[in-house]
This record gives C-alpha cells, sequence and structure tokens, in this order.
C-alpha cells in the first residue's frame, strides 16, 4: 500500500535580531550579534560607531553593500564604551541610518 503525505515546511524562526536594525532609535546588542539592514543601491558604504559620552569616533568599517537585505555582525568585546551610536552612510557621505546602541 502506498500513501502521500503532504510535507509541511516548519515555519520560519524570526529572531530580535531580523528586525530592520535601522528603524529603531535604540537597540540592544551582544557579541556576536547581526544587524540586518535594507539598501537600495550597490555601491561602498560606511557604518562608524561612536562613543556617545565623548562623541570619539572607537570603529569605522567600510563594506561594498548590496541591494537589498544586507547583514553584518557586531562584535562588542573589543569596544571600549557600552553606548555608541551606529551611522551608516553612503559613498557620498550621505547618512542612510543611525541608531543608538546599548552592549550587553
Amino acid at each position: 500500500m502506498i500513501s502521500c503525505k503532504k510535507i509541511v515546511p516548519p515555519a520560519p524562526v524570526i529572531s530580535s535580531n531580523s528586525k530592520e536594525f535601522f528603524s529603531v532609535s535604540e537597540n540592544t546588542v551582544k557579541n556576536g550579534d547581526v544587524m540586518n539592514f535594507s539598501l537600495t543601491t550597490v555601491g561602498t558604504y560606511t557604518l562608524t560607531m561612536i562613543d556617545t559620552v565623548q562623541n570619539q569616533v572607537v570603529s569605522r568599517e567600510r563594506f561594498t553593500g548590496k541591494i537589498g537585505t544586507n547583514s553584518l555582525k557586531i562584535y562588542t568585546n573589543s569596544l571600549p564604551t557600552k553606548y555608541l551610536n551606529v551611522v551608516l552612510k553612503d559613498q557620498n557621505n550621505v547618512q542612510i541610518g543611525k541608531t543608538k546602541i546599548i552592549i550587553n
């Protein structure tokens, strides 16, 4: 006897860090978290982390962005402070996104 059974794939699990990173004014992160954000054009982008107390740049990374969702990991163990502003700019130095992060 042969029977057919419909296989239903499980619903995708949406984690807290799957939200649009720059859509909220503040994010709580821990080492290894992923920040997801959407871009409308391919190009070179700069992600800058700024100490909110001393207003000094603590990290700056350039990367090639793609159209659609982009994901970058945050490594917080080497960061000297718990409160940072994160700013995303395009190749023309136009700000695309900004948020504050609190490191757990």
